[in-house]
């Protein structure tokens, strides 16, 4: 099955990767998004830190390890959704410096979408909440699910966003994104 993405209102040398703490969280994700990219050549950035919680949080982290010209608006928040009636998951990508119009949410995509719970997120993509990435795509579901990309990120050359753990950001062109998750 090929999967829809959406944009809507709403060879190099290998990587040396700093070692993964037992208290980071499952790292299955990570490690299949890191794998990714180096297997399709995809030019980013990683970045270790403290554990963030909060998208102000990881922006103040990302700044602190040296990514300067890292903003609120250049990261890109995953929010995973579930539809009520038939229990599908889809996955919205916004700009972390928005707010999500359930409103708007619901009249372009489905009326029945609510947030996925804890144990939901933990099941689908195996990582905590606030460190979702962006990659509907790659999470451990059949089908996995769709991904809407809020029209506050496509002006962006770069974004940046928590890959899996919340010690751990990545930052790649937009370009190089769309061209992965699409």
């Amino acid at each position: 099955t090929t999967r829809r993405f959406s944009v809507v209102a709403l060879a190099r040398p290998a990587r040396q990767r700093a070692p993964l703490a037992a208290a980071e969280g499952d790292p299955a994700l990570y490690v299949k998004l890191t794998a990714l990219f180096d297997g399709r050549g995809v030019v980013y950035e990683e970045l270790a830190h403290e554990a963030t919680l909060t998208s102000e949080a990881s922006v103040a982290a990302r700044v602190a390890g040296g990514w300067r010209d890292t903003t609120l608006a250049s990261g890109a928040k995953a929010m995973l959704m579930r539809h009520s009636k038939n229990g599908d998951f889809l996955l919205c990508v916004l700009a972390a410096d928005r707010k999500l119009d359930w409103k708007l949410l619901r009249k372009v995509v489905a009326k029945d979408l609510r947030l996925a719970t804890e144990d939901e997120v933990l099941h689908l993509a195996r990582c905590l909440p606030g460190a979702v990435p962006p990659f509907g795509s790659q999470f451990f579901a059949t089908p996995p699910p769709r991904t809407f990309m809020d029209a506050s990120l496509a002006h962006l050359s770069d974004i940046n966003f928590n890959c899996g753990l919340r010690t751990r950001s990545v930052r790649m062109s937009l370009a190089a994104y769309v061209a992965l998750e699409a």
